[in-house]
Order: C-alpha cells, then structure tokens, then sequence
C-alpha cells in the first residue's frame, strides 16, 4: 500500500508484529444514532507489558478514518503535516495522532444510515519492546449503531488512499528505476524470483 503514511521505513523492522501486542477498541457511545445527531466514536489503545509505541518516523500512534457519506467528523481538516501537530484532522481520508490511552472522535449524523454503512478505523504504530521493533496496522469495522463496538477485521481489505493508489494484495504494475550508479532496475525482472521491496524515504516536520 502507498498510502499517505505508510513509508516504508526502517528495513531491519519487522513487519506486522504479534497480534497481542497492542490494545485497539471502538465504540459508539450513544443511546441512539439518527439524522442530524451528535454523537462520539471512543477509542481505547493500549500496549501490552514491556511494549510502547516508537517515535521511528511518527511522533505517535496514527489513526486512520474512513466514513460514509451519511457522518460529518468534527473539527477542522487540516492541509500538511506540520498542522498535524495540532492533533486535528488530515485530509480526506482523515488522519490523527492518537496521543492518549483514550481518544473521543465527534461526528455528526447528515443523513439517515443505510444498513450497509460503517466507520472503518485503521490504526498505525511503530512499537518497541523486548521482541524489537516492528510496524503495525490494525483495523476495525464500526457499524452506525447505538453502542456498536468495533470489530476486527483484515488489515488487508483497505481502500485507502483513494482507486488511484495500490492497495495490500495488489500486484504492482511494472516499472524501472535508476540504481545508485546510473543503471535501471526493472521490477519484472525479479518477478517470480525474489521478493522485492520498495522504501521510501520520509520524516514528520
């Protein structure tokens, strides 16, 4: 996936990590969920013992929400990275940093929810503990429901960063890059033989 905040830093990393190793909780905190109501999103994100997030790239944990068109989220969406600091919204699909064990999300209901419609929340970490440090994303499925709670899903079945961008399980199309000393590499000519990985090179200003 090269989605806005998925570089992928720090090669000797590993990638996924337990599944224990994090704490991610959903739910909607609210008696009712209709047209034009108010309501909030709590999340819950917690580290096991010996395990806490790491500053390799991001300040902190980064949540992930993608919303149907029936929710409004609260607060001003933001333009750059450097804003993010204010720990609002980036862009659509909208980003933060989660900085407490306990984040509450505002939105608004604009239209009545169709049964199909669900929140999905991703979370992103770099984590650092007696087995190393890895990367995680985790997903979630919240459904628009008074005190729904959310459900784990695939972190594979994303839609992130929009029809123009390579999703988990895509194969890549072609393409060929210069090497440090002015020679090409083609993708292709690894296909079916090693397995390949493309870094990318990014900080948090």
């Amino acid at each position: 996936m090269m989605g806005s905040m998925i570089g992928m830093l720090l090669p000797l990393m590993a990638l996924g990590g337990p599944e224990d190793v994090v704490s991610f909780s959903a739910r909607i905190d609210a008696e009712e969920v209709k047209r034009g109501g108010k309501y909030e999103i709590v999340l819950e994100v917690s580290f096991k013992d010996g395990q806490s997030a790491s500053d390799a790239g991001v300040p902190a944990p980064i949540l992930q929400i993608d919303v149907p068109k029936s929710v409004r989220l609260s607060g001003k969406v933001l333009r750059s990275y450097r804003q993010q600091a204010e720990n609002e919204f980036l862009q659509a699909p909208f980003e933060r940093l989660i900085e407490e064990p306990t984040t509450r999300i505002g939105f608004r209901m604009t239209k009545t929810p169709a049964r199909t419609d669900r929140v999905f929340l991703n979370l992103l970490a770099y984590v650092r503990g007696t087995d190393g440090e890895f990367f995680i994303r985790r997903r979630l499925e919240l459904a628009l429901e008074a005190g729904a709670e959310g459900k784990p899903v695939s972190a594979a079945a994303s839609s992130w960063g929009g029809d123009d961008m390579l999703q988990i399980g895509d194969e890549a199309p072609d393409f060929t890059l210069p090497k440090a000393d002015g020679s090409k590499v083609t993708l292709s000519d690894f296909r079916g033989k090693k397995s390949v990985i493309v870094t990318t090179y990014r900080a948090f200003w």
